[in-house]
């Protein structure tokens, strides 16, 4: 599949409009040149029968897009803040919206999900610097998608959002997606865009950032009480690690990932924006994210990007094999020469490093990685990487980073190996509905560029109705462990024990 630029986007100037004062912008942004683009926008809606969409991109100056998140509420919506990188997206609501509700292959979601992108894209005019994206993601395996408490995450969803901003290095660019219609009126659509510059004005004057989200509790309830369930007892997931360990041995299986999740009820509501600033203070090497719809949010801190694209470079990275941190410089350095030195966790990373070197070689020129793996070093716990880089060979200068996410996903880092087996296992023995947890999550533009991480570290959180007083909100948390050949059932279950304080600590306020 290949994404394409709009055919003969509209090019109109629309200098910084946000940048000085956001009451100025409502005037000078509806002015004659818009509604020329306006009215040439509509012409071709009417002219071909189908409905185009018109971006129009400004500039929001400093509006946090966090802070913009905390108001979007319970419209469907989407957040993605890289703090080491100073690069923060939020989205809200969408003209366009594809999804796959049930493929059993996540990849022929992503293939099915991606050409209907590349057809949207193809309708899309542009004022000023807009920089349409679809935001979204997928589910680990299309067997569990949209089921149970997973019924609002789909196989795959990817959406274009009416708003999206767009943050790098402090400065914020807006970009307002209508949908226009064949037959529109003009008046109707500069009323549509004044409504979202309003929002954007009332986005400036809410609040430029902090104590907009980070005073507020992580629970609405002070002094609740928690209570923390396991989905299963502790010898129970041990058995099932030993359980693999036989498929190892009789050779069925290299690898595979056994996932378990504690489940966390708060009888108050939890305030998703409080939980993801914490989360980026906590894990600023990390991508922290969420995808909302209705009252249920995935929130994730993941340390693991799956694939990146940009203009034909394409980034890519293994991680597997996992310590422990130190309590003190000494003993952090002796765990992490330790991990770097165990043939367990050589032997677990290896396998994850080979299978994507092997599934990338064939996409492109001079894939770059080092000569051993590297340490990365997060809060609480340190992990075996591999980075790739890499450039489209000419022959997929075309490509989506889409193709490259069915290409890599699942990888063995959260599946196993060999995958189709591994997954089998999976689905057969862990007895936990997965949904987008392990699954990637990001976005994608016009030209097929894009980033997608794994939701690692993740939550499904399910707040109750504001105002119900007989609610009780619920939030899932997950980890999951890589079973090789030497594991031990009781050291996979501390690691998965690791993994899952990451987000339990932050999410009860301990």
């Amino acid at each position: 599949m290949a994404l394409n630029p709009a055919d003969s986007p509209i090019s109109t100037d629309l200098d910084a409009v946000l940048d000085e004062a956001l009451d100025e912008a409502l005037d000078e942004v509806l002015d004659e040149a818009l509604d020329e683009a306006l009215s040439e926008c509509a012409e071709r809606a009417t002219r071909s029968g189908a409905a185009r969409i018109l971006s129009v991109g400004l500039s929001a100056g400093s509006i946090d897009p966090l802070a913009a998140y905390a108001g979007f509420a319970t419209a469907e919506r989407f957040f993605w803040g890289q703090q080491a990188r100073g690069f923060s997206l939020a989205a809200r609501g969408g003209v366009a919206a594809i999804e796959d509700p049930g493929a059993v292959s996540v990849a022929d979601a992503i293939a099915g999900v991606g050409d209907s992108i590349a057809a949207v894209f193809a309708s899309v005019d542009r004022v000023g610097p807009a920089d349409p994206l679809f935001v979204g993601g997928f589910a680990f395996d299309g067997r569990t998608a949209g089921q149970g408490e997973w019924q609002a995450f789909p196989a795959g969803r990817m959406v274009l959002p009416e708003l999206l901003l767009r943050n790098r290095g402090g400065e914020t660019t807006a970009t307002c997606n209508l949908r226009v219609e064949p037959g529109a009126g003009i008046e109707a659509l500069r009323t549509r865009l004044g409504a979202e510059l309003e929002t954007l004005r009332a986005l400036s004057e809410a609040g430029q950032g902090a104590g907009v989200y980070d005073s507020e509790p992580v629970s609405s309830a002070r002094g609740a009480e928690y209570r923390v369930v396991a989905d299963r007892a502790h010898p129970v997931f041990e058995a099932q690690v030993a359980s693999a360990l036989e498929a190892i041995r009789a050779g069925d299986l290299e690898k595979v990932v056994l996932a378990r999740s504690l489940q966390v009820f708060n009888p108050g509501r939890f305030a998703i924006p409080g939980f993801l600033a914490q989360l980026g203070a906590l894990y600023p090497h990390c991508t922290v994210l969420a995808v909302g719809r209705d009252e249920d949010t995935l929130v994730a801190a993941s340390p693991e990007l799956l694939v990146s694209l940009d203009q034909g470079e394409v980034e890519a990275c293994a991680l597997a094999g996992s310590a422990g941190r130190g309590r003190s410089p000494e003993e952090d350095v002796e765990l992490g020469l330790a991990l770097r030195e165990s043939k367990k966790e050589q032997a677990e990373h290896a396998a994850v490093a080979r299978s994507i070197r092997a599934a990338l070689t064939p996409w492109t020129e001079s894939l770059e990685e080092p000569e051993a793996p590297e340490l990365m070093r997060v809060a609480g716990i340190q992990h075996l990487t591999t980075p790739f880089r890499g450039r489209l060979t000419r022959e997929r200068r075309a490509a989506s980073v889409l193709d490259l996410v069915a290409e890599l996903h699942p990888s063995p880092a959260v599946a196993g190996l060999p995958r189709a087996p591994a997954l089998d296992w999976i689905a057969e023995r862990e007895g936990l509905a997965r949904g987008w947890y392990a699954g990637p999550v990001g976005w994608v533009g016009a030209k097929g560029e894009g980033e997608f991480w794994l939701a690692l570290r993740s939550a499904l959180v399910r707040n109750a109705a504001p105002g119900d007083g007989g609610g009780e909100s619920q939030a899932r948390l997950f980890a999951g462990a890589g079973l090789v050949e030497g594991s031990v059932p009781q050291a996979e279950l501390v690691e998965t024990r690791l993994k899952l304080r990451a987000l339990l600590a932050p999410l009860t306020e301990i």
